[in-house]
């Protein structure tokens, strides 16, 4: 679902999001540590479901899926942005990545399957406890570095909206699929807020950053 993977061991660390049995894991690794929390709530019910990541720099980590705490641990401590200079060989290492493996390593790391939307990065943690799932679209604020309404609705770019200094980080949005078989990611008008009848699953291929339409509904708040 969300690959900031650096290719290969070490460096200051790397994060990523995937569904594994229907259930939401997030993990971090730093040099040689490494954590993967594991929720416990399904979501790949074909509704939508607000999911929201925590990580602070003591290594607390926590999965909240509707509001709702779903999982909480200690993975490893520090800061695990990219270096910026990072020396790579590449193409995808500086990117964050949705909906696919970033580096499209192998038929072993399969693309998610489902529909994203509103995507928020800040720069604080935002829950602590139980909360009430947003009514409406995001705002940003002064601790939003990345915001994706994905709502542009065709063409390949995913704009960012959260207006951080240094940005835009705006996204590509990148079509592959098996030879003669369906093309993807591609745009939908369905939304937490007005859903409408889903369209046929398509295949992603690794981008920097997309919205793919497909079978399970999530929207992420990511901190």
């Amino acid at each position: 679902m969300i690959d900031r993977d650096v290719f290969g061991p070490g460096d200051t660390g790397d994060y990523g999001v995937a569904l594994r049995g229907g259930r939401v894991v997030f993990g971090v690794a730093q040099g040689s540590q490494e954590f993967d929390l594991c929720g416990t709530t399904v979501v790949t019910d074909g509704a939508w479901h607000h999911i929201a990541l925590t990580r602070a720099t003591n290594g607390q980590m926590r999965i909240y899926v509707d509001g709702q705490r779903d999982a909480s641990g200690n993975g490893p401590s520090g800061d695990v942005a990219y270096r910026e200079g990072r020396a790579t060989q590449y193409a995808n290492d500086p990117y964050l990545v949705l909906g696919a493996e970033k580096h499209d390593f192998g038929p072993e790391y399969p693309s998610f399957s489902g529909w994203m939307d509103e995507l928020r990065i800040s720069t604080e943690v935002r829950y602590s406890d139980t909360f009430t799932v947003p009514a409406g679209p995001w705002s940003s604020d002064a601790s939003t570095v990345g915001l994706y309404h994905f709502d542009a609705g065709s063409g390949t770019q995913v704009a960012d909206s959260a207006g951080a200094t240094g940005g835009p980080s705006d996204g590509v949005l990148r079509v592959g699929g098996a030879p003669g078989g369906p093309q993807g990611p591609i745009w939908s008008s369905d939304t937490p807020w007005n859903t409408v009848a889903p369209t046929v699953t398509p295949q992603a291929s690794a981008t920097p950053v997309r919205t793919p339409d497909f079978d399970h509904r999530l929207y992420l708040v990511l901190l």
